[in-house]
């Protein structure tokens, strides 16, 4: 008997939401077109862990301003496998974050300033606790029981850092044992509270800091490694089984950050996996890190999606060995706060000009003026997609990748029943048609505009190869893309002395560049802290050719960098003015690490 395709739909408009279409019979594989999609069971890759979003403490309030009855109603939504999206992890913050509803901010130990506490005697979760964090936690278990949380930092204790304060600047190496004590009692208390930490990553967004005015605190890789050494031991000393996860940041800066950590037998020892943004750079570098290390495990653990473009962003993450995924963030107020960032208060609120539709990037919202009304906006059930039918345990499988110009795909296999799931992304203006194969039968697929769409079906007979199967090419226009090369620094590598800094950037794209284009390199130390910039007016860069720019702009007054002591990376982003319409994002930042006697 031959096996059927069954599809469930959901596109931008809402008119599709998790919508069943008709079963699809599937007839023996012969077609030799180019639009055809190829799913080879045969290769497995990485298991899954989980779909789900963050706890914020925007998404507390927002949540928690419900009455109890329509609280219920919005969890099940979000975490009942029947009735809801099925979430089954969640992030949960120690802490304050980056995205609160009021700006008095607080980690779990914080001392006046100037003063110390070694002893960690003024530890407490009773904030979580009086914010309804852990009550908020322990239902989400009762709503779906597979759930698993992972705990993340992103106000270290101010007097746990050279500034002394939970905003801007880095962390100090001379707390690492007590920073490491402080992350262990963290995960006790939460199991005290009920909830289990699955994992935890010991800085969010680990080389951010000076861009906003938000908890935040910058690490460099050795940085973290020696705290997660000391972390390590501290769960083995006390019997603590929460798995330690590394970096909480972009791939644009992971060479310099996890390659180097992965590199090092001690780091590699202590961690048990990258965790990583989705911000900046391509998920191809998760890939390539994944095909180095096989054997570390990488999850995503933010970025905000809610049009069915950036659905794909999920679909090339999960195609580069992501075994997660978690939404930054869950609900807010029509306007899309409350909440603070870049230290501006309620910065979409209405009294600031914003509109309602700031909402889109939630997948819940409630009133203002009304939280009892709630709503479910276009984005939950294109996320749902995933979330209702790929499960933990299910293995991502070869399948063709497609072209986000016409269809693009992911797919996954049920080590249980055999029954394979593929989630195709039309991101076009159009409807696109495919035959999607699998096994040794096909089925002709045509998706709306605008949609996602989840396929299922058994995998009968001999597979066909992805690499043997014609796939839909889409010629590109071509383009410049500037990328750096070489970063040098000029003068004495000692503490104190001024550094002239200068990059070498490179058309590696197809096309010219615009003549007389304004081309910009920032350099960064250490991830976002600004210290040199240099501009230059260019005549257009045929392909292949190469240009030096200098720190030639002041940042304050000054056109050098004034050298610290210690291990540092000095990064470079090459653009076209201000911003990278006209460029690829993948590769215009490089950096490199120096130490400073």
């Amino acid at each position: 008997m031959s096996p059927t395709l069954q599809i469930t739909l959901s596109n931008a408009d809402g008119r599709y939401a998790w919508t069943p279409m008709p079963e699809i019979p599937m007839r023996p594989a012969v077609s030799r077109d180019a639009h055809t999609l190829v799913i080879d069971p045969r290769t497995a890759h990485q298991p899954l862990l989980g779909f789900g979003g963050t706890w914020t403490d925007t998404d507390v309030y927002n949540l928690l301003r419900m009455s109890p009855a329509i609280q219920e109603e919005a969890l099940t939504a979000l975490l009942d496998p029947q009735r809801g999206a099925g979430w089954n992890f969640m992030r949960l913050p120690f802490g304050s974050t980056d995205w609160e509803s009021t700006s008095d901010y607080y980690t779990y130990d914080d001392m006046p300033y100037g003063e110390k506490d070694w002893a960690l005697e003024h530890f407490s979760v009773q904030r979580d606790i009086d914010r309804g964090l852990f009550a908020l936690a322990r239902r989400c278990r009762e709503i779906n029981p597979d759930v698993v949380f992972l705990g993340s930092v992103w106000g270290v204790p101010g007097w746990m850092k050279e500034n002394d304060s939970i905003m801007f600047g880095r962390f100090d190496p001379a707390c690492t044992q007590v920073y490491a004590r402080y992350l262990r009692m963290a995960v006790e208390a939460f199991a005290e509270q009920g909830i289990p930490l699955y994992a935890l990553t010991p800085q969010n967004e680990s080389l951010t800091s000076d861009d906003r005015a938000t908890p935040a605190c910058r690490f460099t890789w050795r940085m973290q490694k020696d705290v997660i050494l000391a972390l390590r031991r501290e769960f083995q000393e006390h019997n603590i089984g929460t798995q330690i996860w590394v970096y909480d940041h972009n791939f644009d800066m992971a060479r310099n950050f996890v390659e180097p950590m992965l590199a090092d037998p001690e780091a590699r020892a202590a961690l048990d996996a990258v965790a990583f943004h989705d911000y900046g750079g391509s998920p191809t570098e998760m890939g390539r890190l994944a095909r180095l290390y096989p054997d570390v495990p990488f999850y995503m653990t933010e970025r905000h999606i809610g049009t069915v473009p950036e659905m794909d962003h999920l679909v090339q993450q999960l195609r580069n060995a992501a075994r997660s995924y978690l939404q930054w963030t869950t609900i807010t107020d029509e306007f899309g706060g409350p909440h603070q960032f870049m230290g501006i208060p309620h910065a979409w609120q209405r009294e600031r000009g914003y509109t309602p539709d700031m909402a889109r990037k939630t997948f819940l919202f409630n009133l203002a003026d009304a939280p009892d009304r709630w709503f479910r906006s276009p984005s939950y059930y294109l996320y749902g997609q995933f979330t209702r039918f790929l499960r933990r345990g299910m293995v991502c499988v070869d399948s063709s990748p497609g072209d986000p110009r016409w269809i693009t795909q992911c797919a996954f296999q049920d080590a249980q029943n055999g029954e394979v799931l593929s989630v195709l992304v039309n991101q076009t203006n159009t409807a696109q048609s495919a035959t999607l194969r699998c096994g040794g039968f096909e089925a002709p697929v045509t998706l709306p505009a605008m949609s996602v769409a989840t396929c299922r079906t058994a995998c009968q007979g001999e597979p066909f190869a992805v690499a043997d199967a014609e796939t839909l090419s889409i010629p590109s226009a071509p383009a410049f893309d500037l990328e750096p090369q070489e970063i040098r620094l000029e003068g004495v590598l000692a503490a104190d002395s001024e550094l002239l800094l200068s990059c070498r950037i490179q058309n590696v794209g197809t096309a010219p560049t615009r003549q007389h284009a304004t081309i910009m390199v920032q350099f960064y130390l250490d991830g976002d802290c600004p210290i040199a910039r240099g501009t230059i007016c260019a005549p257009a860069l045929a392909p292949g050719q190469e240009l030096w720019i200098v720190s030639n702009v002041p940042y304050g007054k000054k056109r050098t960098w004034t050298a610290e002591a210690g291990w540092h990376n000095i990064f470079a982003y090459v653009s076209i003015g201000n911003c990278f319409p006209e460029t690829n994002l993948d590769n215009n930042r490089m950096g490199i690490e120096i130490h400073i006697p």
